[in-house]
Order: C-alpha cells, then sequence, then structure tokens
C-alpha cells in the first residue's frame, strides 16, 4: 500500500489547482508530513470540495457523527479543513494546498515549515499555477488608473466589490508573514488580504483575520495602492478573496515576473500607455512598475509583452501622463461567473 503522505499528494493533485507528485527530492511529501498528522491525512482524503455535515459526512465513511464533528474541527482549526457555517452549524470540506492549505498555515509556521516551503514554492507554481488560461487570481487596475472612456466592468473595479460585499474581513498577506520569517522583511503593509462573503467568518473565528467595515476597506486599500501594490481578484466574477501583491514577497508575481511575456500569463484586460507630449521623463513610473515593463529615453515607454495593466504606474505620475486602457476585444479575458464555473475551467485547462 502506497505512503499515506504520498496519498494525500495525489488527492490534492484531483483538485482543479493541482499538486505536484513525484517530485525528485520528495520536498512535496515533506511539507505534508509537516502540516498533516497520518490520521488527519487519512480524515482529509474522505472529504470532497462540497461543504458536508460531519453526520453526512460520518454515514458515507462510518463511525460516529459526534466524533467526526469533534476531529473535523479541531482540524478545521488547524488550517488543514476548510469550515463553512457559523454558531456550531458547521459544515466541512478538503481545500487545495494553494490557493487553500498553505495560506491557513499563517499562525502554524515554524522555522522548518518555512525552509521547506521556500524550496517547494517554485517548482508548485511551475506546474500548477502557470498553467492554463484561467488563473486562480485576477489583475485588477486602480480606478483612478484607467484612462476616461475605457470600459471598466463591474466584475474589474476593487471598489464595486468591496461595496456589494455582506461580510468583509482582513487579515495579514501570508507571503510577507514568510518573508519576515525568513529575515526579508517587506517595507509593504502587512495587514492587506480581504475576504469576501460567508468564508471571512471561518479567518475571523479561526484567528487569522478580523472583520471590517466598507470604510476601513477602502481605507486599507487605499494605503495598498499608495504603497505601489498590485491588487488582484479572485478568478470568478463573485469573487471571495483578494490580495495586494508585491513582487518582493507574492510567489505569483514573482513567477509571471520571471517569465519573458508577463502580460500572457495573468488575466488583465488593461495595459498602460504613456503619452509622449506630457511625459517629463521623471522616471517614477520606472521605480513603481513591478514588471520592469517601463523605460525612460527621453520619456517613458512600456513594454507591453510585461505590462500586466494593474495601473501602479499611473498613480503617482506628477503630470498624469500614464493610464491604462482596455485590450481590445481580441485579447479580453472574460471571467466565469461563480467560484464554481472559475474551478470547473482551472481543472481541465491545467490537464490539457
Amino acid at each position: 500500500m502506497k505512503d499515506v503522505y504520498q496519498r494525500l499528494a495525489e488527492f490534492l493533485d484531483t483538485m482543479p489547482q493541482r499538486y505536484p507528485v513525484n517530485t525528485e527530492s520528495g520536498i512535496e511529501l515533506r511539507i505534508l508530513q509537516k502540516i498533516f498528522t497520518p490520521d488527519e491525512a487519512e480524515m482529509f482524503m474522505k472529504l470532497t470540495m462540497r461543504p458536508e455535515t460531519a453526520a453526512e459526512i460520518a454515514a458515507r465513511s462510518g463511525g460516529a457523527a459526534e466524533e467526526w464533528e469533534k476531529k473535523l474541527y479541531a482540524m478545521s482549526q488547524k488550517g488543514q479543513v476548510f469550515r463553512t457555517g457559523r454558531n456550531g452549524n458547521y459544515k466541512y470540506m478538503a481545500t487545495a494546498f494553494l490557493v487553500g492549505i498553505i495560506e491557513l498555515q499563517m499562525n502554524r509556521l515554524t522555522p522548518e515549515l518555512v525552509k521547506d516551503w521556500a524550496e517547494f514554492e517554485p517548482i508548485l507554481y511551475k506546474n500548477t499555477w502557470l498553467k492554463g488560461t484561467t488563473k486562480d487570481l485576477r489583475t485588477i487596475p486602480i480606478g483612478e488608473a484607467v484612462a476616461p472612456g475605457s470600459q471598466v466592468m463591474p466584475y474589474e473595479s476593487i471598489e464595486e466589490t468591496i461595496r456589494a460585499a455582506k461580510y468583509i474581513a482582513i487579515s495579514d498577506c501570508m507571503c510577507r508573514r514568510l518573508s519576515a520569517l525568513q529575515q526579508k522583511p517587506c517595507s509593504h503593509p502587512m495587514e492587506v488580504c480581504f475576504h469576501f462573503g460567508g468564508g471571512t467568518h471561518y479567518f475571523v473565528e479561526n484567528g487569522l483575520g478580523r472583520y471590517i467595515s466598507r470604510e476601513e476597506a477602502l481605507d486599507i486599500l487605499k494605503k495598498g495602492k499608495e504603497s505601489g501594490l498590485v491588487c488582484q481578484l479572485g478568478a470568478s466574477q463573485e469573487p471571495n478573496a483578494m490580495c495586494m501583491c508585491c513582487t518582493c514577497c507574492c510567489g505569483p508575481l514573482r513567477a509571471v515576473k520571471a517569465c519573458s511575456r508577463p502580460a500572457e500569463m495573468v488575466n488583465s484586460n488593461f495595459f498602460a500607455r504613456v503619452s509622449e507630449d506630457d511625459c517629463t521623463g521623471c522616471e517614477m513610473c520606472v521605480e513603481r512598475c513591478p514588471m520592469e515593463a517601463i523605460s525612460v529615453d527621453d520619456t517613458a515607454r512600456v513594454d507591453l509583452d510585461r505590462c500586466i495593466g494593474c495601473g501602479i504606474c499611473a498613480v503617482t505620475c506628477p503630470v498624469e501622463a500614464v493610464k491604462v486602457y482596455r485590450k481590445g476585444k481580441d485579447k479580453e479575458f472574460v471571467p466565469e461567473k461563480d467560484l464554481v464555473s472559475s474551478a470547473m475551467a482551472i481543472y481541465r485547462q491545467r490537464r490539457t
């Protein structure tokens, strides 16, 4: 019989986001060993990606519902299982490793886990994140950076997403937490990861985040934009999260930046353009660009193969010479309407 951690890795690889298996070093197994005990791994593999009550899981898998409830709740507190619901009316589900389990380990990070993650992270992105057309995150332009007349759909507006959310929670950036533990502290704001809707309760109840008002959310957004962070919403038109990312810490952005054409690797419908008549060549946009897509001769020029349309360059231009514009219909990415549809799109594309 296969080792339990080998079976767990293969189980995680059946999920839309996938999981590397059979690496040369075995790092994919070592990192799972630091998160799950063998018994916890076995329990995890009894779950599905559909939320179920402990009674439903017990009826399918055997055992007493009360015992399943006790163990699954404990696992959900440890970030091994995702929990939905409130006030004891909980349902449990398996979740992907990324985005999912690794982020939920924020309060359980050890030097050993951090070391293993540093080795495993580039393998994970190369084998999963960069595959397929639909990515787990969409790059969204900063509203004030968009040129007048360029259409912005509601699902491409950060402010609209915040105003439409019934619940909002905020948590620390996992990537910056990891950088700090690797003795590489980041100067950008730490508490900038947004969660929307019913999933907020899990983060708050587990001590991973706190509830915030729309007003505070917009204020945190403003500070993140000023700091030069890239806004990345969840894959679907109804996102459950938003990250504010930097290329010094963010794994996905670092992986994209390392590509020769980052513009082809992200889901973004915008690109930056400089007005040569207005540009003074101050190079502020060069310093701000997370993809190193801008160079200055007499005036700034944008390499469209590298531009991801985030708008970070535009918001601090002293003469407003740079704005972001909508791509043509032939290059437009329309996200799936809901989380299930986007997950299925990722599932199909990462297996072709």
